[in-house]
């Protein structure tokens, strides 16, 4: 049986959430839960995630979890055109993509929303 994919985001940064609540709108299969809620530590744990980052996006699809830019990536690859064309980035290399995500990540807070 598949699961829903699943997004665990920061619901303590305004554009971490309304970034999870715009990817349920534009595909209602996706789950989300705050990366501070006890779901969110116990569904990490069964992919093995034992320490929980802050700072990152988790995305579970099919059993396995995606971080940072690559959990962008793989959320944006299910939503319909034209949005799905940011998910052809990961063709650059990761530690290039996850320096530009951790950048962000780093100030999503400051973000006015």
């Amino acid at each position: 049986m598949k699961s829903q994919p699943l997004i665990i985001y920061d619901s303590k940064c305004k554009f971490c959430s309304k970034f999870a609540s715009w990817c349920t709108l534009k595909n209602n299969t996706f789950q989300t839960i705050p990366v501070r809620d006890r779901e969110a530590k116990t569904r990490l744990r069964e992919v093995d995630v034992v320490f929980i980052n802050l700072n990152t996006i988790y995305f579970i699809n099919d059993k396995k979890v995606y971080t940072k830019s690559e959990a962008v990536f793989e959320i944006m690859k299910l939503i319909s055109f034209p949005w799905n064309i940011f998910s052809l980035f990961r063709i650059l290399p990761l530690s290039l993509t996850n320096y530009f995500y951790e950048v962000f990540a780093k100030y999503r807070y400051r973000i006015k929303i």
